[in-house]
C-alpha cells in the first residue's frame, strides 16, 4: 500500500515481485511527481497464495473506491485496507525511508506538518477525556488531553508520537507516522472523519447559498 502526499486521500494498492524499494524508486523517479511514493504498509505473501488473485480480489473489494480502473488507484483509508490484508497473518516488510534522498524526505516531512496541522480534535467533536482506538488493535487506547495531546501509558505524547510508539511496540517497523492515519474515534479514523466533517460542512454552505 503505497502513499502519496501529493495525492492526499489516496493510496495505490499493488504487488511486486521485486522488492518494495525498487518499486517505490520506480513510481517515483519520474519528474511528474511532485513527491516520492511512500509504503504505508507491505506485507510478503507466502508461496502458497496466489498473488495475482490476492491482488484482485482487494482491487474488487475497494472497486467502488477506485479512481480510475485501468489504475492502482483508491479513494479510501489505507488503514482499511491493511485490515483487510491482515485477516491473512501476513508477515509485515514495510520498509524507512534509509534509501530516499534526504531533499525528497524534508519535502515530504513539511508536507505531512502541513496535513496535521489540519486535524483539530474540538471540530472533529473530540473533547479532553475521550478515548481513541489504535486502528490496528482497538485494545490500544489513548485519552484526549488539552491541546491536542493525548496520554499513553502515562505519557503525554502528540497523536503521531503516541501512534509511532503503539505501532512499534506491536512489531512495526515504522519510524514516522501521522496519528491522524492510525487514530479512531466512533469507529472512524480521525483523518477519515475530518474529511466527511468538511465535506458535510462544505455542503451545507452550498445549499444554504444556493437558498440565499
Amino acid at each position: 500500500m503505497l502513499t502519496n502526499e501529493a495525492m492526499p486521500g489516496l493510496v495505490k494498492i499493488g504487488l511486486t515481485t521485486d522488492s518494495v524499494e525498487s518499486r517505490i524508486a520506480n513510481l517515483s523517479g519520474t519528474s511528474g511527481v511532485p513527491l516520492p511514493f511512500e509504503c504505508h504498509f507491505a506485507a510478503q505473501i507466502p508461496e502458497a497464495v496466489n498473488l495475482a488473485k490476492l491482488e484482485k480480489t482487494l482491487h474488487q473489494l475497494f472497486a467502488d473506491h477506485r479512481i480510475n480502473p485501468k489504475r492502482e488507484f483508491f479513494k479510501v483509508e489505507p488503514e482499511k485496507v491493511v485490515l483487510a490484508l491482515s485477516i491473512g497473518g501476513f508477515k509485515e516488510v514495510t520498509p524507512g525511508k534509509a534509501d530516499i534522498d534526504p531533499v525528497e524526505v524534508q519535502a515530504m516531512e513539511k508536507a505531512k506538518e502541513q496535513r496535521r496541522s489540519r486535524i483539530n480534535m474540538a471540530a472533529l467533536g473530540i473533547n479532553p477525556g475521550d478515548t481513541l482506538v489504535l486502528s490496528r488493535d482497538e485494545d490500544v487506547t489513548v485519552t484526549v488531553l488539552a491541546g491536542g495531546k493525548v496520554s499513553y501509558k502515562g505519557e503525554v505524547l502528540s497523536l503521531s508520537a503516541a501512534a509511532l510508539k503503539a505501532l512499534q511496540a506491536m512489531g512495526y517497523k515504522a519510524t514516522s507516522v501521522s496519528g491522524s492515519d492510525y487514530w479512531m474515534f466512533e469507529g472512524e479514523l480521525l483523518d477519515e472523519r475530518r474529511i466527511r466533517l468538511e465535506a458535510a460542512q462544505f455542503e451545507g454552505a452550498v445549499t444554504e447559498e444556493s437558498h440565499s
